[in-house]
């Protein structure tokens, strides 16, 4: 069974202030972040991780409790 929620990369880019008498800014910095996308809808869930070990725990987590859950039956 394919998993429904899976790590997603992100970039993130953290842009540095400026003080008034400052004639330089210090160049952005470009990192990373991680969510968690439901492959169901494509949208994400939960606010994101800043390690992808946590967000890889989490999608177990997440996968291991809805692979418990019973099929939906149709009416109709």
């Amino acid at each position: 069974m394919e998993d429904i929620f899976v790590v997603k990369r992100c970039t993130k880019i953290v842009i540095h202030g400026r003080r008034a008498e400052d004639s330089q800014q210090e160049p952005a910095e470009a990192s990373a972040w991680f969510r968690i996308c439901d492959t169901r809808t494509g949208g994400f869930f939960g606010d994101g991780f800043d390690q992808h070990a946590d967000a890889q725990a989490e999608c177990q987590r997440l996968n291991a409790a809805s692979s418990q859950l019973p099929a939906r039956l149709h009416s109709g």
